[in-house]
């Protein structure tokens, strides 16, 4: 299991301004990694749409049926208007926050309007976890579970916590990609089941992960999460939750069982996982 003490950070290339100052903003993707001076970093942009009221109405429409969803399944209405509270500058400020508690998150180097620019913090979990072997993916799996029960019992939630969104690095697990406020916007105990949910569902659906059990490999996170950290609101928000997975899994399951699309086969085994909770 990774150490659980301080994260150790890279500084920020000497000659990065010189490199934005270089760079045409406007053919940059949205995501690129590169490396400035021997050290690798993460360039984030977001550029402005044409017609931004239009492109309002139709986040507010978006967000208000995420809150919708939410208080089907999970019970609770976020508010739309708070959902909306996302992006590269709410990123930014929850990374400082979450650096400044001690947390293993990347550190801002530069910001402005449409870009951040992030300290590069290591492989792609997802990346490692197709590629280990089934004892080194186990080790793994148990030790992201644990990782979140630690992260969550600093009074935290992830928000995006799927297994692509974690990293490692020097032995350590790290935390990646918190535009998204649907974890702020629900109440604490919610999103952290929430992110909880996000782990397993994300690795049960991971494309091209040739496990011999997967359900195993959700059981085995699900107990390393609760043994590391008994949590009972967040278990009971999961099992909430559980209820309704597993419901509509068994009245699918006749006819979607049989269908082997990758998001379909791993929407039953998060039900057979979440199981366990009934």
């Amino acid at each position: 299991m990774p150490s659980t003490s301080l994260p150790t950070h890279h500084d920020a290339p000497p000659g990065l301004q010189a490199w934005l100052d270089t760079v045409d903003a406007s053919k940059e993707p949205s995501v690129r990694e590169v490396t400035i001076d021997g050290v690798r970093c993460v360039v984030k942009r977001r550029r402005p749409g044409l017609l931004r009221g239009l492109s309002y109405g139709l986040r507010y429409l978006r967000a208000f049926g995420l809150a919708l969803g939410s208080l089907m399944f999970l019970g609770e209405f976020p508010r739309p208007s708070v959902l909306l509270r996302n992006g590269l500058t709410y990123e930014g400020q929850r990374l400082r926050r979450l650096s400044e508690a001690g947390c293993r998150v990347p550190n801002v180097w530069a910001e402005g309007p449409g870009l951040l620019v992030l300290e590069h913090v290591g492989d792609d979990m997802a990346d490692l976890m197709r590629a280990a072997f089934v004892e080194k993916r186990r080790e793994w799996a148990r030790g992201i579970a644990i990782d979140l029960a630690q992260f969550h019992d600093q009074g935290h939630c992830h928000g995006g916590a799927q297994i692509r969104n974690v990293t490692l690095r020097d032995g350590q697990f790290w935390r990646i990609d918190f535009e998204e406020n649907i974890g702020e916007a629900l109440s604490l105990p919610m999103a952290q089941a929430y992110d909880l949910y996000q782990m397993i569902s994300s690795l049960m659906g991971l494309r091209k992960l040739d496990d011999p059990d997967p359900v195993g490999l959700g059981g085995l996170m699900l107990n390393a999460y609760f043994e590391a950290r008994p949590a009972p609101q967040v278990r009971a928000r999961l099992r909430r939750l559980a209820r309704i997975v597993c419901g509509s899994a068994s009245v699918l399951r006749p006819i979607g069982g049989r269908m082997r699309g990758r998001d379909i086969q791993g929407f039953f085994r998060v039900a057979d996982t979440l199981r366990a909770l009934l």
